[in-house]
């Protein structure tokens, strides 16, 4: 039976463990508030978790509405109060579509003949129906054995659903230092990045001053207009005649114009450096200068990369360190705990409590949610809402070298993209994959009728998909899902004590998120600190 609590009453009652809520959590619990945070899934993370190869076959399946589960109950009153219903399930499957799943099956090279059967054959016991029951499609032989093995590993994979990055200079790796949470973290540097270039190659893109001097990609005249543009960028702000006048005028223009930057050096300041996300025209001077700036300010704190990644998975990861910080303080934790319905007073129209799936009553003064929670009825659906096209591959080696952690950028219209594609790799330094294993995370925005189209042609240019090309790696597994960033804090008809944490969006990064979460509880605790040091563990105070 699920957990009663004794306890009924708190400062804050907290729905959901993703990114933002946790972060709350920690902050609002080192202050002295009373916090009670629960979820209905049964680990930590939200929309921003990790997963083990077989929980993320079971996720998919699940989003694409293979397991049944219950839906919510229709509004009730309760003791003069309106108890709106919550359907978390309905919310959860309606924030991703178009899920699809591949599994390769790799011919083993050999000369004989009864080699090729031994090892068609091999293991067959392990592609039992426990194991087929994870897909929906006929496979293969040579697929069930690939299916078999990933399985046999699973708990080797720690995969994330919304995987990000951290500048090394950001608001993220500062909070994570300042408080203390960085200690329960561990990290590697993403130390290489590549950009897709026209000529159907990969150039490595040189961002420091040591990668221009070395780079054998880039001419001695572009040398020096990229030393002269990095060096003016850094401290832009010092040099306002350089870009007076373009404010206000797409970046790209800046850069042709006051720099002569073009041809494939362009594309890598726009999509490599400034890592803009949208179309070049989207991007005006100003902006693009800020975030020049913020990736060469990055640069040489933690040796030569800009960013960093989180190991066993950076969302879920990131969001128990917050978690801990929380609990440590006071903060009371239910996983795998359902609410019910949210209970709202007539007469003032605010939030007052809950009823969980034990049918007891838990009140706050403040409600932090995930949107996965709120009622239907408080929620306004905004149709232009960003869409996110994601793909988790699973391949055998390296695709361009090998190391723990790089990015490769795909610009615009190279590949028949709408917008740039990011892909990461990540290998089993980052504690994401087995040894022999490499995992790729590919995103772009949205902008065909699946994730799959959206991605497929940069991912054939990555991997050897027909079998055509051994020199490139050969993918075993390829998940693709589009993700809706949901952000309900448009909603007028929501209560003013009700606070609603937004999705993972289309950046690399978490910075959007971390700013959110500091002006969330800014609002809330307008006269109090944003989750100062924690005290030494022998400190009377702790």
């Amino acid at each position: 039976m699920p957990q009663q609590l004794e306890v009924t009453e708190y400062d804050v009652i907290i729905l959901g463990t993703g990114f933002v809520e946790s972060i709350l959590a920690g902050a609002l619990a080192r202050i002295g508030k009373s916090v009670l945070h629960m979820d209905t899934n049964e680990y930590y993370g939200g929309s921003w978790t990790s997963f083990n190869f077989q929980e993320l076959l079971d996720w998919a399946q699940l989003l694409q509405g293979h397991v049944e589960e219950s839906s919510g109950n229709s509004q009730e009153n309760f003791e003069g109060k309106k108890a709106l219903p919550i359907n978390f399930s309905k919310a959860r499957r309606q924030a991703y579509s178009t899920i699809e799943y591949e599994i390769y099956g790799i011919l083993k090279q050999t000369n004989s003949t009864e080699e090729n059967e031994e090892y068609l054959h091999k293991d067959e016991q392990d592609t039992s129906e426990e194991t087929i029951r994870h897909v929906s499609t006929s496979l293969s032989n040579f697929e069930r054995e690939t299916l078999a093995k990933l399985l046999k590993e699973s708990k080797q994979y720690n995969l994330d659903i919304a995987p990000k990055i951290m500048p090394c200079r950001g608001e993220l790796i500062e909070l994570l230092i300042s408080s203390g949470v960085g200690r329960y973290l561990e990290f590697k540097a993403l130390d290489k990045t590549y950009i897709y270039s026209d000529q159907d190659t990969f150039d490595k893109v040189p961002c420091s001053k040591e990668d221009v001097f070395t780079s054998q990609t880039v001419t001695l005249i572009d040398k020096r207009k990229l030393m002269r543009f990095l060096t003016f960028a850094l401290d832009f702000t010092n040099s306002p005649e350089t870009f007076e006048g373009y404010e206000e005028k797409p970046y790209e223009k800046f850069l042709k114009e006051k720099f002569q930057i073009d041809g494939k050096l362009l594309s890598a300041v726009l999509y490599a450096i400034t890592l803009i996300q949208t179309k070049a025209n989207d991007v005006n001077t100003i902006q693009g200068l800020t975030y020049t700036q913020r990736y060469l300010k990055s640069l040489g704190r933690y040796g030569n990369a800009a960013f960093l990644v989180a190991l066993y998975g950076a969302g879920s990861e990131i969001s128990q360190g917050f978690c801990r910080i929380s609990a440590v303080f006071g903060g009371i934790y239910m996983l795998n705990h359902s609410i019910k319905h949210l209970l709202i007073d007539k007469s003032s129209n605010n939030f007052t409590g809950l009823i969980d799936v034990n049918g007891q009553q838990l009140s706050s003064t403040y409600l932090i949610t995930s949107i996965d929670y709120i009622p239907e009825k408080l929620l306004q659906e905004n149709e232009e809402c960003e869409q996110i096209s994601r793909a988790i591959v699973i391949i055998d080696r390296y695709i361009h070298e090998e190391g723990d952690a790089s990015l490769t950028i795909f610009p615009p219209d190279f590949v028949g993209n709408e917008y740039p594609i990011r892909v990461l790799q990540f290998s089993e330094g980052t504690r994401s994959c087995p040894e022999d294993k490499y995992v790729l995370y590919m995103s772009t925005k949205a902008s065909r009728k699946s994730a799959k189209e959206d991605l497929y042609k940069a991912l054939e240019k990555l991997v050897n998909i027909s079998n055509d090309d051994a020199s490139l790696s050969s993918p075993l597994f390829a998940l693709f899902y589009r993700h809706k960033f949901r952000d309900a804090t448009l909603s007028s008809l929501l209560p003013d004590n009700i606070i609603v944490t937004n999705d993972s969006d289309s950046s690399l990064d978490f910075e959007t998120a971390t700013i959110q979460a500091k002006q969330l509880f800014e609002k809330m605790c307008p006269n109090e600190e944003f989750l100062p040091a924690v005290p030494d563990p022998d400190d009377d105070e702790l």
